[in-house]
């Protein structure tokens, strides 16, 4: 009989050796209560097939949500000579001391040693400083070659030692109701997580503030770390959707004010570019539910897996509020028809006084122009012209009177 392959390591509670147990849970086909683990270079979420590193990112606009709203990233680019690794920053992690920076160039070293944990983040990177790393990490070559790649969909893939998997940050664009969709990278690993991200992240300072306050790092290792970028991505998330609640509070308050065409044709983009937001952030609800999968060990121990619980738990919420945004934006357009309505409804009551007191008017005219002699002052004359113009007044005044009794002015 062949020999097993060993199981992938545990990269929660590591200290314990754990692959870490899902309360009761066990998935179909196992033996005892432990999970198979899965096969490597298994893709559980996301698209199988990449296209070709350095690519033009507009091939993959298709796969964005609403495409005439959304600039997806494009892939990585090539770095000039002498530049290599210099946007590489890592951090060392270890047991009653403080962060401290290292060399790029050590990481192989730092993370061989089981009391060590680093953190590597790649910002603005080329194409060599992600390939140095993953050379120095042996990181796989699909995972690398993703990162690589355009934007694609919020992924999980996993791997003999590591696993990959990605997310998502949405960059708002509202005075061009446009929304940017850029990719976070994150590769986990024994005693190491990569971040990787074509562009700044918005939430950088906080996320480094962060990682250096937390002591939990050192005993949790990567999938704690994974747990705390997740997070500032959600809470970046939730700061887009409270802007997004101001946007359409301005939207509603304009829709009282503004019956022109112009503001019709400006809900309709906004109303796509609140859709867009909400479409980004729903499709990392499949990679968020696959983390607390029984058969995917890497997030193990109970500690660690209340984290990526609570991460779900969020995001459910969160994508309830920016359902509840679309329907906002509904509301907008309800206010704008409502609104449109009440003037249409000003205009034609003033054109039926206006149509009544002229109707009325002419009745008077008429009979003052008639020609049967004696039957009615003549206004040739001018003490019957001013009887001709009493007449109208008085028409004219009782009307309008009538009107205003009935409540229809």
């Amino acid at each position: 009989m062949p020999p097993k392959s060993p199981s992938p390591p545990s990269i929660g509670r590591r200290r314990q050796g754990l692959l870490g147990l899902r309360r009761g849970r066990v998935a179909p086909g196992t033996v005892g209560d432990q999970a198979p683990p899965l096969e490597a270079g298994t893709t559980i979420v996301g698209d199988s097939v990449l296209p070709e590193a350095g690519t033009d990112g507009g091939a993959l606009a298709p796969v964005a949500p609403h495409g005439e709203v959304v600039d997806v990233e494009g892939g990585a680019t090539a770095t000039a000579p002498g530049a290599l690794l210099e946007t590489v920053t890592a951090w060392l992690f270890r047991a009653g001391q403080e962060p401290v920076a290292v060399a790029p160039q050590d990481l192989a070293a730092l993370v061989a040693v089981e009391e060590n944990f680093v953190w590597v983040d790649l910002s603005a990177y080329s194409t060599d400083d992600l390939r140095e790393v993953g050379r120095l990490l042996g990181l796989h070559r699909k995972a690398v070659h993703a990162a690589l790649s355009p934007w694609q969909r919020p992924r999980l893939a996993v791997y003999p030692d590591h696993f990959f998997t990605s997310a998502t940050v949405a960059r708002l664009d509202p005075a061009a109701y446009r929304v940017g969709a850029g990719e976070l990278d994150l590769f986990a690993g024994r005693n190491y997580l990569v971040s990787a991200h074509k562009q700044p992240l918005p939430f950088a300072v906080h996320l480094l503030a962060r990682a250096r306050s937390s002591p939990e790092l050192v005993t949790l290792d990567a999938a704690f770390m994974l747990y705390v970028v997740l997070d500032e991505v959600l809470a970046y998330y939730e700061e887009l959707n409270e802007h997004m609640q101001a946007e359409i509070e301005r939207m509603e308050e304009r829709a009282l004010r503004d019956t022109s065409d112009r503001y019709l044709e400006d809900l309709i983009r906004f109303k796509r570019y609140a859709f867009a937001l909400a479409q980004l952030a729903e499709q990392h609800r499949a990679v968020f539910t696959a983390y607390l999968r029984p058969d995917f060990p890497w997030v193990a121990g109970e500690e660690v897996e209340d984290y990526f619980e609570d991460l779900e738990g969020r995001l459910a919420r969160l994508l309830d509020a920016l359902a509840d945004n679309r329907e906002a934006v509904n509301g907008s357009f309800e206010i704008y028809v409502s609104q449109m309505a009440h003037r249409t409804n000003a205009v034609i009551r003033t054109l039926t006084l206006v149509s009544t007191v002229l109707f009325s008017t002419s009745i008077v005219i008429s009979l003052f122009g008639s020609t049967i002699q004696g039957l009615v002052t003549d206004t040739t004359k001018p003490i019957g012209f001013l009887v001709m113009v009493v007449c109208i007044a008085t028409v004219g005044a009782t009307t309008v009177w009538v009107f205003r009794r009935r409540g229809w002015l």
